[in-house]
């Protein structure tokens, strides 16, 4: 059995269409129902708060919601942050989320992808399960804001974390499930620089993997980069502006969603694929642990 894990995060992107940020949530819903996917979807709290009519399309039984923070602004990243303001975030995006959606939260990534020791240990008195941040073994860390370099040498395989390094293994019951990264990340930004073709054989060889380890694989794609873009200042942005590898985006947005679903079909097409919500996934590593 191969674990296959789809993630979406989503949060505001001003420097995209608000409009068809609210609207394409209803088309991704609909269409990964259709292909019976479920889904595992990272969300800021602004993005709640904002979209909410339109993101309880996507609160079915299958799919499950983890925390992304509050608004993925530049500053909130969880490698710098202290513990107090860390506490008071994970609260804040729990009970919005618990009275939101009428769902805990059992999973977390940071903006960025960022986490900490400090981070894990709150999600851990919050009865968080999951930290879905580390990217093991991706090679660009420097260009995520929460990247960090001991990405390199961080297990390959879900672990439990050091409660003194978010990067090695240790006693804590919280759970970590990396990115699936061979050198390039497992993410729908390398699906729009090297095509379909690539990807596929991407998945392949993560697939060959698993088969071996029981590594799970996850990827990874983001709500807004199916909506057109609204060009600002950067003064009117809360995040750091794209980064240099955008510009070899396709940038047809329609084009991206095609591509995303061709590859999710192509990835249910093998037999020994079994798709999970992170939450089932993290049940079915504690039954399998026992």
């Amino acid at each position: 059995m191969v674990p296959l894990l789809i993630t979406m995060d989503l949060e505001i992107a001003k420097d995209h269409n608000t409009e068809e940020q609210k609207t394409i949530l209803e088309k991704i819903s609909f269409d990964l129902n259709k292909l019976h996917l479920p889904l595992s979807i990272f969300l800021t709290s602004d993005s709640l708060d904002l979209f909410k009519m339109h993101i309880h399309k996507l609160n079915s039984p299958d799919n499950v919601f983890g925390i992304h923070g509050i608004d993925h602004g530049f500053n909130e990243n969880y490698k710098n942050l202290d513990e107090e303001i860390i506490r008071s975030n994970i609260d804040y995006a729990f009970y919005n989320i618990c009275n939101s959606l009428f769902r805990s939260p059992e999973s977390f990534r940071g903006p960025f992808m960022s986490t900490s020791s400090d981070t894990q240990k709150i999600l851990t008195k919050k009865g968080i399960k999951s930290d879905f941040s580390v990217c093991s073994q991706r090679m660009d860390f420097m260009n995520s804001k929460g990247g960090d370099i001991r990405w390199l040498f961080s297990p390959r395989l879900p672990y439990h974390p050091s409660v003194k390094s978010p990067y090695r293994t240790g006693e804590s019951p919280l759970w970590v499930v990396p990115l699936s990264c061979i050198g390039f990340p497992f993410i729908s930004s390398v699906l729009y620089i090297f095509g379909l073709r690539f990807m596929k054989y991407f998945f392949r060889i993560l697939m060959k993997e698993s088969m071996i380890t029981k590594k799970p694989i996850v990827y990874l794609f983001h709500s807004y980069e199916f909506t057109g873009d609204v060009y600002l200042n950067k003064s009117e942005l809360n995040y750091p502006v794209s980064s240099f590898f955008h510009k070899f985006y396709i940038s047809d947005v329609k084009k991206r969603y095609e591509l995303n679903i061709c590859l999710l079909k192509y990835m249910l097409s093998f037999d020994s694929v079994f798709p999970m919500n992170s939450s089932q996934y993290i049940n079915y590593l504690e039954r399998s642990s026992i």
